[in-house]
């Protein structure tokens, strides 16, 4: 059997290491138009701000690839899939395939802003391509301007705060990391990072044009008529998937490359897709959406590379889980954060800088947001997870829970993942 992965991150290395437990002879190829080896994509803020070195972000070491025969093809940009040859094409080589995996993430959305394209003082913030060049760029007197409070531009501007002279940030919504912080959280954390690292917000603002001195940008100009003096701008708005390949071979595509969300199988029997650039069903609402995560892009790469290989893993539950901190501040969200209805219903504990919400479905589990108040995130991942039901539960959930709330079916066939259990 040959086998074609299209893409390097998370995903891609999965669906390998998986395609290699089930077959120990395949050919694997991985081609990935980055000129590295697959490498841990979060770690690229800790690449900038000097906590980590290249050879640090890899995610398996050279003599790994050699010791399981997998072929990596690196600075190859596929430019197209001939379903019926069966053939990727990537510059002048062919490589023909039985089975196709597609992990092609996503790529930098970059919204309209009058005199910014093509400056050389204007970055993404996506891959190590990106950073490094960031990183190149900017030093001390550096006056940082980031266009994006999300994840990926709070990561870049923690980042850009070790080494700049200044870093601001423009968000368009009314807070910081919409995606993952209610009002009340999002108003501590940003107020945290204000007094840790110097950062000035923009919020409800957004850049409409550049001034610029030749090829470089000297200052922006936002909605709201202020101008900041910009030594590099970092555009971190957000992330569309990649799907043209798909598109171009004749995929399904919604937003994202359509799978049968248990195997990961595309429209196309023989091509499976994986990753951030196709859509997941959230286990929680029922919802069809990108669930752009680290841990969601793994188990489907494990599911995809099973699946091409004849194995039988399959996906059971997708849902939102992210860990992340700034500056010493721990941030835990899982789960419906944003749910909305009278269908929802939520319990907020505020203790000093430690923050708890728990957001229910009746008598369900249905999200978390924590803030330096991790310690119980793993059961409370659980419960959600499990749909376990809360009529099951001995005190309140918002207290330190343990395992010995929970009758013994449930510790033993939910909480603990085993039909037989442990001795509690």
């Amino acid at each position: 059997m040959k086998y074609v992965i299209i893409g390097a991150s998370a995903a891609g290395l999965a669906t390998a290491e998986s395609i290699r437990k089930n077959d120990a002879k395949g050919e694997i190829t991985i081609i990935t138009r980055e000129d590295y080896l697959p490498y841990s994509r979060p770690s690229i803020s800790y690449y900038l701000k000097g906590k980590v070195t290249q050879s640090d972000m890899l995610l398996r070491k050279p003599r790994f690839y050699k010791s399981n025969s997998i072929n990596v093809v690196t600075g190859a940009e596929v430019k197209a899939i001939d379903t019926e040859k069966k053939l990727v094409k990537a510059g002048r080589k062919s490589y023909p395939y039985d089975k196709l995996c597609l992990a092609t993430g996503s790529k930098p959305f970059i919204p309209p802003m009058k005199n910014v394209d093509k400056k050389e003082n204007v970055f993404t913030f996506l891959d190590f391509a990106s950073a490094k060049a960031v990183k190149e760029y900017a030093n001390k007197d550096t006056r940082a301007v980031v266009i994006g409070g999300g994840l990926i531009g709070m990561k870049a501007a923690e980042g850009l705060s070790k080494v700049c002279k200044s870093v601001d940030v423009i968000e368009f919504a009314p807070r910081i990391l919409p995606s993952i912080l209610d009002e009340k959280s999002a108003k501590s954390v940003k107020k945290y990072i204000e007094k840790e690292g110097g950062i000035k917000f923009h919020l409800e603002d957004t850049i409409v044009e550049a001034k610029s001195s030749g090829k470089r940008i000297k200052s922006v100009i936002l909605k709201s008529g202020r101008e900041l003096k910009c030594d590099l701008l970092v555009v971190a708005v957000g992330v569309r998937p990649e799907t043209s390949l798909a598109e171009n071979a004749g995929l399904e595509v919604n937003r994202g490359i359509i799978t049968d969300t248990a195997t990961m199988q595309t429209s196309n029997k023989d091509i499976y897709a994986c990753g951030d650039c196709c859509v997941s069903r959230d286990m929680l609402d029922g919802s069809s959406k990108i669930i752009a995560l680290w841990p969601n892009a793994v188990e489907q790469g494990i599911v995809a590379g099973s699946q091409m290989s004849g194995g039988a893993e399959k996906i059971e539950k997708s849902y939102s889980v992210n860990a992340i901190d700034f500056y010493g501040f721990r941030i835990c969200t899982c789960g419906l954060i944003n749910a909305s209805g009278e269908k929802y219903t939520d319990k907020v504990r505020i203790n000093g800088d430690e923050y708890k919400r728990l957001i229910f479905e009746g008598n369900r589990l249905v999200g978390f947001v924590l803030i330096n108040s991790s310690t119980n995130a793993g059961i409370y991942t659980s419960l959600i997870s499990n749909r376990v039901d809360l009529d099951t539960v001995q005190g309140d959930i918002m207290d330190n829970p343990s395992l010995l709330m929970f009758d013994k079916a449930t510790r033993t066939t939910k909480l603990t993942g085993s039909e037989q259990g442990v001795r509690l």
